[in-house]
């Protein structure tokens, strides 16, 4: 089985949570749409979506935030695009607006002349972010294969714990199982967050340094078959609903 675990087992959401972060929480346990794409220059990527939140919300969207990716790479301009929903009917019901709302369709081909579309993936959140809403965030992808769904799940509930109970609890391990992600499928989605890349890299530091991180983590490298990708995204936050 694959896992997505978008951060160390930690998607760093580095921009979700910064020292301009939104105050409170919200419920992301619905579902979650990402596009891959490549552009021409990610910065003006993100900034035509902040500058078009009106069109955005049409698609009835929770959150919606765009990855730029530092490492693990496969060309410049990799990014991803992400669109939380609160849940898979109201994701799948986003798709129909994209394809029947005019002013959406003028809006996409627009951002075709700056991007090159790699692909779009559908998930169900299974382990959902539970910290603050942020603006900007660093994030881990990785994706796996497990023979253990289960046991795999526990061990990195396990390893969020440990972090938590360490002077991490800035962090967050999100899981997801994708659905409807094309020939690249992958069981499982794992997102950590944590406040920016710097904080991402101390995760890092501390699962080869101390002997809790190692132990926790011993769990999910036993639970796990084989990695399949591996990216790290600096991340931020262009549209939220509430």
């Amino acid at each position: 089985m694959k896992f997505w675990i978008l951060s160390l087992f930690f998607m760093s959401y580095g921009s979700l949570s910064s020292a301009d972060n939104h105050e409170g929480s919200i419920d992301l346990s619905g579902a979650m749409t990402t596009i891959n794409l490549i552009a021409k220059n990610p910065s003006n990527y993100i900034a035509q979506l902040k500058s078009n939140t009106d069109v955005i919300s049409a698609s009835g969207t929770l959150l919606a935030g765009a990855c730029i990716a530092v490492s693990g790479n496969e060309m410049p301009g990799e990014m991803q695009v992400f669109n939380f929903y609160p849940s898979m009917e109201a994701a799948f019901a986003g798709y129909e607006v994209q394809l029947s709302n005019a002013a959406m369709q003028d809006f996409t081909s627009n951002l075709d002349d700056i991007r090159v579309l790699k692909g779009w993936e559908t998930s169900r959140v299974i382990m959902a972010y539970e910290g603050e809403l942020l603006d900007t965030f660093a994030t881990r992808t990785l994706s796996i294969d497990t023979d253990n769904p289960q046991t795999y799940l526990e061990a990195v509930t396990n390893l969020k714990e440990a972090y938590h109970a360490n002077g991490y609890e800035d962090i967050s391990l999100d899981i997801y199982q994708p659905i409807g992600a094309g020939s690249n499928l992958s069981d499982y989605q794992v997102i950590a967050v944590a406040p920016d890349l710097a904080r991402l890299g101390a995760m890092f530091d501390a699962l080869y340094s101390t002997d809790w991180a190692q132990e926790a983590f011993s769990g999910v490298a036993a639970s796990r078959s084989a990695y399949v990708t591996d990216k790290i995204y600096k991340c931020e936050t262009v549209y939220q609903s509430m």
